[in-house]
């Protein structure tokens, strides 16, 4: 939607006006406000759908933005608004499913994906999303059915690898269902977001490497969010791979001067290579914009 002209309704409402600018400028919070406004006054029905169109994308961005900051709920309630204008919206239920999936609220996440697959049958995604749930609570009845249908296997390269599933499940071999699962998954319509959600899953079991892997390919499409670069870069600190840390913390404070964890994290990463003044004054940084944050605290009286 970046091209705007007079015939979607710009020049006739200031608040569509701002909400408009504000979104190619990537300020979605401030397209958010500005669109809600517009959308409380009358207006006709072509601008109105325009400004909702922008409104239900605005939402979408903050709640990958969201979600990647770990703020699940935040990222939910965004994905919420934006469902209530667009309840036909079959992707976004489908991330908004997603979103408590990765929450750990099974049964929310089950409601809004099969809300999802009332829309579309055939959402292959959703069906995969589907068989996870019924797996992660130990269904295995379900999570075959799920795993069976068409729209399943047709997520699958080759035919032996929706087989190696069916019988990981009959096995009630979680973890094989699971790798089997994620590489489904890779090419779905969730992208970076499942891959984040993956890494952090991995990063939690200590399984640093795998992490790694994932935040890479995130990194590669969406390199513009400094919360990506700064959880990224604190699983190459567990690798011992200080340099390209400090690499990927130096991003995150360029793209956010004031981004307090990634200057603490960086400070670790200065201390660790050896560059104690460096490392206080990065320390000091973090107590700037977050004067409580525990790490900058006790790091920045270290010698």
């Amino acid at each position: 939607m970046a091209l705007v002209t007079r015939w979607f309704g710009f020049g006739r409402n200031a608040d569509f006006d701002a909400g408009i600018r504000a979104f190619e400028a990537g300020s979605f919070e401030e397209a958010v406000e500005a669109l809600r406004r517009c959308l409380e006054q009358r207006c006709e029905p072509a601008l109105r759908k325009t400004a909702e169109e922008y409104w239900v994308q605005a939402h979408s961005r903050l709640a990958f933005a969201f979600a990647i900051s770990g703020r699940l709920d935040v990222a939910a309630s965004h994905l919420s608004e934006a469902v209530a204008v667009r309840p036909d919206y079959a992707d976004l239920r489908f991330r908004l499913a997603w979103a408590y999936f990765t929450m750990n609220e099974p049964a929310k996440a089950q409601s809004s994906l099969e809300e999802a697959l009332a829309l579309n049958p055939n959402y292959a995604d959703a069906a995969l999303l589907r068989a996870m749930i019924h797996v992660q609570s130990e269904n295995w009845e379900a999570a075959l059915a799920s795993a069976e249908s068409p729209e399943v296997a047709s997520r699958f390269r080759e035919r032996s690898e929706h087989e190696a599933l069916l019988r990981a499940i009959r096995a009630q071999d979680a973890e094989g269902v699971r790798k089997l699962l994620e590489n489904a998954l890779e090419g779905s319509s969730q992208g970076e977001s499942f891959h984040v959600t993956v890494a952090e899953g991995y990063a939690k079991e200590g399984r640093f490497d795998q992490a790694a892997a994932h935040f890479e390919i995130a990194l590669r499409a969406v390199g513009h969010y400094p919360d990506l670069h700064c959880k990224y870069a604190q699983v190459l600190l567990e690798l011992d791979r200080l340099g390209q840390a400090l690499d990927h913390l130096d991003t995150a404070v360029r793209l956010n001067p004031r981004y307090a964890e990634a200057h603490a994290q960086r400070g670790i990463a200065l201390r660790r290579l050896g560059r104690s003044d460096d490392a206080r004054e990065a320390f000091r940084e973090a107590l700037k914009f977050d004067p409580h944050h525990v790490i900058a605290e006790l790091e920045v009286l270290r010698p």
